[in-house]
């Protein structure tokens, strides 16, 4: 992803780094969002599924495999652009503050995600991170953003 970053030497365009920002703030009710079907389609067992598999299968000409249709269901899930929005900022994450202590990284991280979601609530003078300059948190913020839409494909 850094490679993609320094071959790229022009700005990015300010849309691609909106929509990045959007992604970046939705993440966590995305996460809990596909967390939960997630969990819907794991343990999904209906009363109607179990008896028509006692039966002799389902209605019609189609075979009942309940272990097929959740993996196809959770095929399509991983296939889904949430799932994709999500690994997309969990990998870019992932890249902030590599260059730093464990603390100081996780610190750094949360900030970073904090002012995406909410940057007035949250601008750099009230996330108390003193390790960092305003210029330079403004900056590997930035980074993780445009680091979101190259693993995308936007930059």
């Amino acid at each position: 992803m850094k490679e993609v970053l320094k071959q790229t030497k022009e700005k990015t365009p300010d849309d691609v780094v909106s929509l990045c920002e959007g992604i970046a703030r939705g993440y966590n009710r995305r996460k809990k969002d596909y967390e939960n079907r997630r969990l819907d389609i794991v343990y999904a067992g209906s009363v109607s599924t179990a008896f028509c598999d006692l039966v002799g299968g389902a209605k019609g000409n189609a075979t009942s495999d309940p272990v097929a249709r959740k993996a196809e269901r959770l095929e399509k899930l991983e296939n889904s652009l949430d799932a994709r929005f999500i690994h997309a900022v969990e990998q870019s994450l992932a890249h902030v503050g590599a260059d730093v202590t464990r603390e100081l990284r996780e610190k750094l991280r949360r900030a970073v995600m904090l002012n995406c979601e909410n940057g007035r609530d949250f601008p750099y003078e009230l996330l108390n991170i003193d390790e960092f300059s305003r210029r330079d948190f403004y900056r590997r913020r930035r980074a993780f953003v445009e680091g979101i839409g190259a693993v995308l494909g936007l930059v």
